[in-house]
C-alpha cells in the first residue's frame, strides 16, 4: 500500500490509543510506527529489482518478526514518555500499527511474506489497488482536521475513530466488489471459451471500480478489463503467448526462478537479442490503449549476462514510454463504461 495511507491510518491509531495520554505525540508515533515495516526500502532500495522483489514486504512485514521487534520499541517508548502509558497498552499500540501495516499490504497484489521465517510464501488478497484515491483521500482529510483541533480531545478522538471505521468499511466494500468481479470474469471466460487453468482478478490503479482479470495456462495468458458499473458490457480479452521455453533456455536460471516465484503462473517471456524480457502480468496492463506486448505491459524485467554474472534490470513507466495524463483519461473513460 502507498506510504500516505499507512501514515494516515497510523496517525488515527496513535490518536485513538495514545491521544488522551500524550496528546498529538500519539499521532506522530502512530504515523512512524505504521510505516516501520517499509523501512526495508533502506536496504532493498527501489533501483535493484532483485532486492526489491525478494526483500521488500519480507522480514520486516512478517507477523512473527514484527511481534519480536515491537517489544523493545514499546519498552523504549514507555521509558521516553515516563510511564504515562503502560507497557501492555504501548505494546498493543505497536502491534496494531505493525500488523495493521502488513495486513493492509496483504489486500494488494504485490505479495507479502506474512509468515517468515516459517515459509517464504507470498500472500495477496487482490482486493485493493496499491494506490486507491477513494480509500486514501477521505481518511487524509479527516486526519488533517484532527491535527488542527487544539483543545477538544474528545472530538479529535472521535474523528480518529471515524477514520479507522472508514478504513475497515472500505476494505469490506472491496470484498463485495471482488466477489462481483470474480463472477463477471468467470462468466466472460466461459462465454468466450477462455481455456484458463488459473486466473486472478484485481482492481486497476487509483480505484476499485475498474477491474482486470488475468487468466493463464501453460502456453497463453489472457487479459481483460471491465467496469463494475457496467458489468453487462462484454470483456475484450487479449491473448499473449507465455513462451515458457525461453525461460527454460535462459542462462539466468536463478533470476528466472525468482521471477516465477514472484509472478507465476502469470509470467510472459520475450526475447530481445541477448536479453530476456519477463513480464509480471499479475499487475495488469500499464497502457490499456495498446495491445502490443511491450507497449501495453510497459513495466517488465530484463534478464541478461554481464561477464558471466546474472544481471536484472527493470523497465518502468516514464515520460518517454507512457503519457500519464492520457492514461488517467483512459482510466476514467473505462470506469464510466465508454471504452472496453
Amino acid at each position: 500500500m502507498d506510504s500516505v495511507s499507512h501514515i494516515v491510518i497510523g496517525a488515527a491509531i496513535g490518536e485513538t490509543f495514545l491521544g488522551k495520554k500524550i496528546g498529538r505525540w500519539g499521532m506522530l508515533l502512530g504515523g512512524i510506527a505504521k510505516s516501520l515495516p517499509d523501512f526495508d526500502l533502506f536496504y532493498t532500495g527501489l533501483s535493484d529489482p532483485r532486492a526489491y522483489m525478494c526483500e521488500h514486504r519480507a522480514h520486516t512485514h512478517s507477523l512473527f518478526i514484527e511481534a519480536l521487534y515491537a517489544i523493545p520499541i514499546a519498552w523504549l517508548l514507555v521509558k521516553l514518555f515516563k510511564q504515562k502509558v503502560s507497557f501492555k497498552w504501548m505494546l498493543l499500540f505497536m502491534l496494531t500499527c505493525l500488523w495493521g501495516h502488513s495486513l493492509l499490504d496483504w489486500f494488494t497484489n504485490f505479495g507479502t511474506q506474512l509468515l517468515l521465517p516459517f515459509t517464504n510464501a507470498s500472500y495477496s488478497l487482490n482486493t485493493l489497488a496499491i494506490v486507491d484515491l477513494l480509500f486514501t483521500i477521505p481518511m487524509l482529510l479527516m486526519v488533517l482536521i484532527v491535527v488542527f483541533y487544539k483543545k477538544n480531545v474528545v472530538r479529535r478522538n472521535k474523528l480518529a475513530r471515524a477514520t479507522l471505521i472508514y478504513c475497515c468499511v472500505y476494505l469490506g466494500f472491496t470484498f463485495f466488489n471482488k466477489i462481483r468481479a470474480e463472477s463477471i470474469a468467470k462468466e466472460s471466460m466461459l462465454k468466450n471459451n477462455i481455456p484458463a487453468t488459473a486466473h486472478i482478478t484485481n482492481p486497476t490503479m487509483l480505484n476499485n471500480i475498474l477491474w482486470y482479470s488475468v487468466g493463464s495456462n501453460d502456453s497463453t495468458v489472457f487479459v481483460g478489463e471491465f467496469s463494475l458499473l457496467h458489468g453487462q458490457s462484454p470483456i475484450t480479452w487479449h491473448r499473449y503467448p507465455r513462451n515458457q521455453y525461453l525461460m527454460e533456455q535462459c542462462k539466468s536460471k536463478k533470476d528466472v526462478e525468482t521471477l516465477k516465484w514472484f509472478s507465476d503462473p502469470y509470467t510472459i517471456a520475450q526475447a530481445n537479442g541477448d536479453t530476456l524480457n519477463m513480464y509480471a502480468v499479475k499487475f495488469g496492463r500499464t497502457n490499456m490503449q495498446e495491445t502490443e506486448l511491450k507497449k501495453t505491459f510497459v513495466f517488465h524485467y530484463k534478464l541478461y549476462q554481464k561477464n558471466g554474472v546474472e544481471m536484472m534490470g527493470m523497465e518502468e513507466p516514464n515520460e518517454k514510454n507512457a503519457n500519464l495524463k492520457e492514461g488517467f483519461n483512459d482510466l476514467w473513460e473505462r470506469i464510466c463504461g465508454r471504452r472496453n
